[in-house]
């Protein structure tokens, strides 16, 4: 870690290298908007390298607390979206004009929705709700991993979506080098980026039960990242 980057910002290295990873292999459209579902650590270090690597891109973020939701406004993102999957399909209907679908069963999609779907949920209830939301021949990248379940997956066949995974983070192809997520990372840090604000709640190593007692419970904590304090 270069001497000039706080602790604090190192910290980070680790999440945002899996969410540069996911940008890098499945970047956005650049005539549509990316959609992030979830904004824990994962998905506001995503809103954060859009942001930086695609500027000219529209990021919508799909929040389930309201500290989530003024944190992703905070790193920039265009619309934060709040509710459950038939709301979210009605309001990314409405931003991007796309007509929503009724079939006789089940719920509405969209032909025209987001260009591609960042999903770090990665539950039945996500994957499915992206599914959704996406367009035709768009795509649905899984970088969080929730419990296996069944769902109602006809739009995939209908849209021909891609739906694929984004594991961890190596060696990457950034501004035409190869180099380590990592090493990205800290040259940003150097350079000023400072994501810092996303460490919301701090505990000597002697209280990690209640650190982890802080993350299960974001809700009523507003806790997003929680780091143990050593010495």
């Amino acid at each position: 870690v270069p001497d000039n980057v706080s602790d604090d910002v190192a910290v980070l290295a680790d999440p945002f290298s899996v969410c540069l990873h996911a940008v890098l292999r499945h970047p956005p459209a650049a005539d549509g908007p990316a959609l992030v579902y979830g904004q824990g650590v994962l998905g506001l270090l995503t809103v954060a390298v859009l942001r930086r690597l695609h500027p000219q891109v529209e990021v919508y973020a799909v929040a389930r607390h309201p500290h989530q939701a003024q944190m992703a406004k905070s790193l920039g993102a265009h619309q934060v979206l709040v509710g459950r999957p038939e709301a979210l399909i009605r309001h990314v209907a409405e931003l991007t004009g796309a007509k929503p679908i009724q079939p006789q069963r089940g719920k509405p999609w969209l032909l025209d929705g987001v260009g591609v779907v960042y999903d770090t949920i990665g539950s039945a209830e996500s994957v499915e709700t992206g599914l959704r939301l996406v367009r035709t021949q768009g795509q649905v990248v899984i970088i969080g991993v929730g419990v296996p379940k069944r769902f109602e997956w006809t739009p995939l066949y209908f849209k021909e979506v891609q739906v694929v995974g984004s594991n961890a983070f190596g060696v990457e192809t950034y501004r035409g080098q190869r180099r380590h997520a990592m090493d990205v990372y800290l040259e940003l840090a150097e350079q000023g980026l400072d994501l810092s604000a996303l460490i919301t709640h701090r505990f000597p190593l002697e209280e990690w039960r209640e650190a982890f007692r802080c993350c299960m419970q974001r809700g009523a904590s507003g806790a997003v990242k929680v780091v143990l304090a050593f010495g």
